[in-house]
């Protein structure tokens, strides 16, 4: 499996946090100065993302993967829609994924499973965060942005994925949500910023140390951790936690904000994966809404 290409496309509209709350701690603290809102449709946005992409040709494209969880229409699948504007072919099975910060990651282990049925899949990542926040909410407010990614993914290539941990907590429902009910929020998103914080360190960071152990304990060189791209208060208490230089934890929050699903890919365009190595390899980490966290290691198989 080979990620050929990767493109994104951020929400137009820059906001300054500075000019929004005149609050420097606050910047200092998630490492964000601009934040990215969009008067685009999510599928707009998503279209917008894939159009960059110019390495392929769309009939070649036998499954196309959204994840979001912002769609404009709650049926059909959003990817149906988008598959129609991008004029896929029409025997190409489309389906969405609802889930956020972790969105990625999962949405990679099950094109893992699946690709050796495809030779091009196109993996699509879309939010619009800011349609869910009450503008009253700074913590909210200071580090959402709206953006969207587009790869394509190809059946070609040695790498694949090496090792997956996956985690589930239902119970934590409350610490980040938006429900349809008004009655609980008023309808906006809801996040505990603490305990969101506490949820990295005690189930995310032992996650990751089991990816960093199964690379050593099979001599795998470590090229890179792509992680998601919270804020700083959490991507910099993540990284002084596990036994890593700090050159091999890639940082791009303060570029683009936090694009929920999309901020690994967004990552792709400053940090792209160079397998230089047949051992080379990347770890991969997702975390977030539901409370859930996905961890991979991603590179060849051919020892």
């Amino acid at each position: 499996m080979e990620i050929v290409e990767t493109q994104n496309f951020i929400g137009e509209n820059k906001i300054s946090i500075l000019e929004l709350y005149n609050n420097k701690p606050l910047i200092e603290k998630t490492g964000i100065e601009y934040v990215y809102e969009t008067k685009n449709s999510s599928i707009d946005l998503a279209y917008k993302a894939c159009k960059k992409i110019k390495n392929y040709e769309n009939t070649l494209i036998k499954l196309c993967v959204l994840v979001t969880q912002t769609p404009d229409d709650f049926l059909p699948a959003n990817s149906i829609k988008l598959s129609e504007k991008l004029k896929l072919p029409k025997n190409c099975l489309t389906f969405d994924i609802n889930q956020g910060c972790s969105g990625f990651v999962q949405a990679f282990c099950v094109l893992d499973k699946l690709i050796k049925f495809y030779d091009h899949t196109l993996l699509v990542t879309v939010d619009k965060y800011r349609s869910k926040l009450n503008r009253n909410d700074r913590s909210t407010n200071a580090v959402f942005s709206d953006g969207a990614t587009a790869s394509l993914i190809s059946s070609k290539g040695k790498n694949k994925i090496l090792f997956e941990d996956h985690y589930t907590d239902g119970s934590k429902r409350d610490l980040l949500y938006q429900s349809t009910k008004k009655s609980e929020n008023n309808g906006f998103l809801h996040m505990s910023g603490a305990d969101i914080w506490m949820f990295t360190r005690i189930e995310v960071v032992p996650q990751i140390m089991k990816a960093i152990e199964f690379c050593e304990r099979n001599k795998k060189k470590l090229c890179g951790i792509y992680m998601h791209q919270a804020s700083r208060v959490v991507v910099e208490g993540i990284s002084k936690l596990l036994p890593v230089d700090d050159s091999l934890i890639f940082k791009t929050y303060s570029f683009y904000g936090n694009t929920v699903s999309s901020t690994i890919p967004f990552m792709f365009e400053k940090y792209p994966l160079k397998f230089n190595e047949k051992n080379d390899v990347y770890i991969m980490a997702g975390f977030g809404v539901g409370l859930t966290s996905s961890v991979i290691v991603f590179g060849s198989n051919d020892d």
